[in-house]
């Protein structure tokens, strides 16, 4: 037990990075409600946007953005442009772009 414990920061500092890497590559979904458009990481809402404060979404990325992204992937960002906040450019990678954007327009959100 007490060669446990002298591993255990070192098995912290495996297991930390390994849970994060997993949680932002295959934990992170999107989902669009009547109100939101959530950024959800195993089920638990990190960020969201009131779909009021979306301008208009677009297939497509620009450099100064908030970024909430699982991939490198550009033919998979999505645009959306906020009326207000500190960066009004959101970026998200849904796995269906598209589609994605489909929802987006049926909830009243203008594409570009």
């Amino acid at each position: 037990m007490e060669v446990f414990l002298y591993l255990l920061p070192l098995i912290l500092a495996l297991i930390v990075p390994v849970l994060l890497v997993h949680a932002i590559f295959w934990g992170m979904t999107f989902t669009v409600d009547a109100g939101h458009m959530r950024v959800r990481i195993y089920g638990f809402t990190a960020r969201k946007v009131a779909l009021t404060d979306i301008e208009w979404a677009t297939h497509d990325w620009v450099f100064w953005n908030e970024h909430w992204t699982n991939t490198v992937n550009p033919k998979k960002l999505v645009l959306l442009r906020r009326r207000t906040g500190w960066f009004r450019n959101f970026v998200i990678s849904p796995p269906s772009p598209p589609e994605f954007l489909r929802e987006l327009a049926a909830h009243g959100v203008a594409l570009r």
